[in-house]
């Protein structure tokens, strides 16, 4: 099943069995339970953290001791992997926002390794980041070109998931909105009936006109 779950991540999507017995040597399986703590900001990194089910949020603590959400993650993916590769002091505090949410720890030091004497990894490892940099590109633009509608709009299109099975406060928070603003936005968007009760998508001819800039 690991395997499996590990096959939707883009770098092990075509590893052979003979490779994933490697991972397997070096991998342990955690299982947090909501409000656990995967990592502290400024932890050190010695794994390559990799989500399989479940969700978190990545967020920094304010000088004031307010939280920043910075990201919240919803489907199979690596996590701070730049923090990891750099073997920086972690920037921000992951957590589990659902029960049952499992993260694979792949042990850094013998990654590493595998990565040195794998081109294929290298280059999975590099294009892994480089999606981090287009969704970042796309939250700047969110934050800073778009208005209301066209920041929830954008999210809707992005991650239709996390926007299906959140609550509006994890919403609004990523959005960097009040939750009433969201709600009003929400109900703004069912009139014109761009998405249904439920946040799905229904008309993406009429989403992507609030996405023009």
């Amino acid at each position: 099943m690991i395997r499996k779950q590990l096959r939707n991540v883009d770098i092990f999507n075509t590893l052979s069995d003979i490779e994933f017995e490697k991972i397997d040597k070096i991998t342990t399986i955690k299982k947090l339970s909501i409000d656990n703590i995967l990592f502290y900001e400024g932890d050190q990194p010695n794994y390559f953290y990799i989500l399989l089910e479940g969700y978190l949020k990545l967020y920094k603590t304010g000088i004031k001791s307010n939280e920043i959400v910075l990201h919240y993650f919803t489907q199979p993916t690596m996590v701070a992997e730049m923090a990891t590769l750099e073997n920086m002091n972690f920037p921000a505090t992951a957590v589990a926002t659902i029960d049952n949410t499992m993260v694979a720890l792949v042990d850094r030091a013998k990654f590493l390794e595998i990565l040195k004497d794998d081109s294929i990894f290298s280059f999975y490892i590099i294009r892994s980041l480089t999606k981090k940099i287009k969704h970042l590109e796309v939250a700047i633009n969110r934050n800073l070109i778009f208005d209301t509608t066209s920041k929830v709009c954008s999210l809707i299109k992005d991650n239709p998931e996390f926007i299906e099975n959140s609550k509006n406060i994890q919403i609004a928070n990523i959005l960097n909105m009040a939750p009433e603003t969201l709600s009003r936005t929400l109900s703004k968007l069912r009139k014109l009936k761009i998405i249904d009760k439920n946040n799905k998508i229904i008309d993406e001819e009429k989403i992507n006109i609030f996405l023009e800039f």
